[in-house]
């Protein structure tokens, strides 16, 4: 099957996220789709998948324009997607949810009935017992079973929405694996990312975006990854991120001792840690292993069953006394709008929300507004309305509110869990550059990552967990991807 896109636009406002586009997907072909947050690309996949619909353009299936109003009317033509955001319902089994999804499922079920729904299962997820609850299968084992779903519906274009965001380097060569087989199968694959690795490892062709439109097309084989950034950034390409100094060889400034913490679904335990003045400890493991558990037990955020955090030699954090916030320490949490700002209130209140005790009880609002606007400029939050509310922010705008409030002034200790998630490269470079300014003035760093080779590259000494548990700590310098990965997988090494 062959799908063209034809001169495609789509505006939502006053952002033009789609200006023009033409793209042809060939049969069997994978295409690596790459660019910024925000260069338009998912939108031209949700597009194509019937998620949105364009203002103007065409869809050309084998040479025939189709109408493509719905996700519905997309799989009917033969086009499937699999978002970052899986839509599995975990309290089902496998089974139930592929049944869920598949078009007529039998109102009672036997093993000849639902034979058909899970045929695929053991070619595309082996290994996954159709009987287990899906909230006990891994993150790459749950994207499986959304592929499954997405296969199972006869589709001969399958979309995938940044896939490999969340895995673990091994889960991530099998996912490549499966992508290959799919394009021998004569299928085709839209593959979004912004990882070399993934281009290399299963992709024909590459296409890039940048502000809405396709900028540049080539073959995938022998491409250069800095020619890559700088068709994605522009001809300014990137300024290099600030290299760390070492660590100051002074006592610990962040310690953690015999740390437990729990919630509904895991317990971090027994976490020892010390961070020196000046150290940027990274933090790797597959998604849902207990690292928000972690940012938030170190941070004050969430109750501590035993243990204790200390900054500086005093405690900070323990079962019977926490500050969660001392303006010594700082908090990039994954989600802001769960537990780092007021969605309802002001931009310029959010960003002042650090100080609002200390406030007199009339404060000089426009005082406020003229530091939200230095720090919105500064900090690229866009739109810059300090008077905005924070809920109205997207995504990548919010994570970059809170940094601004966190990285603006001096702390002693700083979490930053998944900081850069959803921000381009040009926005990741700057988080990078303030809070490593925050370890170049004596910070205590500890940043959350999913992204190995980042971690590889600026971290100082990288910690995995494993089933909330520090399967190691580890020099950054002498370690690799491949060991990484082993423990976020397995474990501690024998």
């Amino acid at each position: 099957m062959r799908v063209q896109l034809l001169g495609i636009s789509k505006r939502f406002g006053s952002v033009l996220a789609n200006d023009d586009v033409s793209l042809d997907i060939g049969e069997g072909e994978v295409l690596a789709l790459l660019g910024e947050n925000g260069a338009g690309k998912s939108t031209l996949m949700k597009v194509l998948y019937g998620y949105h619909r364009a203002d103007a353009g065409q869809i050309l299936v084998d040479a025939r324009e189709v109408a493509i109003a719905s996700p519905r009317d997309a799989m009917a033509h033969g086009i499937g997607m699999v978002f970052q955001q899986f839509s599995l319902l975990p309290a089902l089994s496998v089974l139930e949810n592929l049944l869920l999804a598949y078009p007529g499922a039998p109102a009672w079920h036997s093993p000849r009935s639902t034979a058909p729904a899970v045929r695929l299962l053991a070619e595309f997820a082996p290994g996954v017992d159709p009987r287990r609850r899906v909230d006990s299968l891994s993150v790459g084992q749950k994207q499986q079973v959304e592929l499954v779903k997405v296969l199972n519906l006869d589709a001969r274009l399958v979309i995938l929405d940044e896939p490999t965001s969340v895995l673990a380097p091994e889960e991530a060569q099998r996912l490549h694996e499966v992508v290959r087989r799919l394009a021998r199968s004569g299928r085709s694959v839209v593959f979004i990312t912004h990882k070399l690795e993934d281009v290399r490892a299963c992709a024909h062709r590459v296409a890039v975006m940048r502000g809405g439109r396709l900028v540049d097309q080539c073959d995938a084989r022998g491409v250069d990854g800095g020619q890559l950034v700088a068709r994605m950034v522009g001809e300014a390409g990137l300024r290099p991120v600030r290299k760390l100094a070492a660590p100051r060889d002074e006592p610990a400034r962040l310690s953690v001792r015999a740390l437990r913490s729990s919630s509904e679904t895991l317990s971090l335990e027994d976490i020892d840690l010390d961070i020196a003045p000046g150290e940027v400890l990274g933090i790797a493991g597959v998604s849902g292993n207990g690292q928000d558990l972690l940012a938030d037990a170190l941070t004050g955020m969430t109750p501590i069953d035993s243990g204790e955090v200390l900054l500086d030699g005093e405690l900070l954090h323990g079962p019977d006394a926490t500050r969660p916030h001392d303006p010594r320490q700082g908090y990039i949490p994954e989600y802001p709008l769960r537990n780092a700002v007021a969605g309802d209130m002001s931009n310029a209140l959010n960003l002042s929300l650090r100080r609002l005790l200390g406030l007199p009880l009339f404060p000089r609002w426009g005082e406020l507004d003229a530091r939200a606007a230095q720090l919105m400029e500064q900090f690229d939050v866009r739109p810059r309305d300090a008077a905005l509310a924070s809920a109205r922010l997207s995504g990548g705008n919010l994570q970059k509110l809170v940094i601004a409030r966190e990285l603006s002034q001096a702390r002693r200790f700083v979490v930053a869990c998944y900081p850069t998630m959803g921000l381009d490269l040009q926005a990741t470079q700057a988080v990078y550059d303030a809070l490593f300014a925050q370890a170049a003035e004596g910070a205590a760093v500890l940043w959350i990552s999913e992204d190995l080779d980042d971690l590889l590259r600026y971290a100082h000494r990288i910690g995995v967990l494993y089933h909330g548990r520090l399967a190691a700590v580890l020099p950054a310098a002498q370690t690799d991807r491949v060991r990484l990965g082993h423990l976020m997988t397995h474990g501690a090494e024998a």
